[in-house]
């Protein structure tokens, strides 16, 4: 039988994965700070990026046109060096504090100011796939950190949104890999996983369908706002 523990994630799983196809970041921290409570602690990250994986992809394939493959090239060499310095002390996380740093770190990104001005160095892209990679195994989510960067390339809001998307898939399969070669019994997690992968796709599908129709500055307001609650709900969780 669903317990409603699963039903609340397999919901949250669309309801995310719909504003990030809106939007193109939002999504899959909304997820993640959801999550705690609902399953362990340690199998926040493995499960979130299972479902986020599902949730990029179907987004992407949705706009497959739109990716501009040279930054994901780029992007997919740093992640590659990331993950694999980054597994060299996975192991030693202290996962029941994982929910405290992760709320600190969501709120830190959201509402640090955004560089301004181009950074022109060729690698950006290589270095900031190696780092939000390596991070990401401590933390589970990054993405938004390389939304500033990808905004400042220029390419327009659809090219944006599904770049950022390819971007994300590589960082999350990665970081699913290595916590399967790390031993991370993923089949304890099926049914759940499956069922918010099914909500994860169908979000995106409905997001893409009305993108065009929801405004931008609203919605950013509002995504904003959203975050910072449930990122505090996070450290008040984990500091009890």
């Amino acid at each position: 039988m669903v317990s409603f523990s699963e039903i609340f994630l397999i919901v949250a799983a669309f309801f995310t994965s719909m504003t990030a196809a809106i939007g193109g970041i939002g999504g899959g921290v909304m997820l993640i700070a959801l999550m705690p409570g609902f399953i362990p602690a340690a199998a926040i990250i493995p499960v979130h990026g299972v479902v986020q994986i599902s949730s990029n992809i179907s987004r992407v394939l949705l706009g497959i046109q739109h990716i501009e493959w040279r930054l994901v090239w780029h992007y997919t060499m740093g992640a590659v060096v990331g993950v694999l310095l980054g597994s060299q002390v996975v192991s030693d996380i202290e996962w029941d504090m994982m929910p405290l740093f992760l709320g600190v770190f969501i709120l830190i990104t959201t509402w640090m100011p955004k560089p301004s001005g181009k950074a022109r160095f060729p690698a950006k892209f290589v270095v900031l796939g190696a780092f939000q990679t390596a991070l990401s195994l401590f933390v589970g989510v990054s993405g938004p950190m390389n939304m500033p960067f990808l905004l400042r390339e220029s390419l327009g809001r659809d090219r944006t949104v599904i770049t950022h998307g390819t971007q994300m898939t590589v960082m999350h399969f990665l970081k699913v890999t290595l916590f399967g070669i790390l031993g991370f019994a993923f089949s304890s997690y099926l049914l759940l996983m499956a069922g918010m992968i099914v909500g994860a796709t169908l979000g995106s599908f409905v997001g893409t369908k009305v993108r065009g129709h929801v405004p931008e500055e609203m919605f950013k307001k509002g995504l904003k706002i959203l975050i910072t609650l449930l990122a505090i709900r996070m450290i008040v969780r984990g500091a009890l």
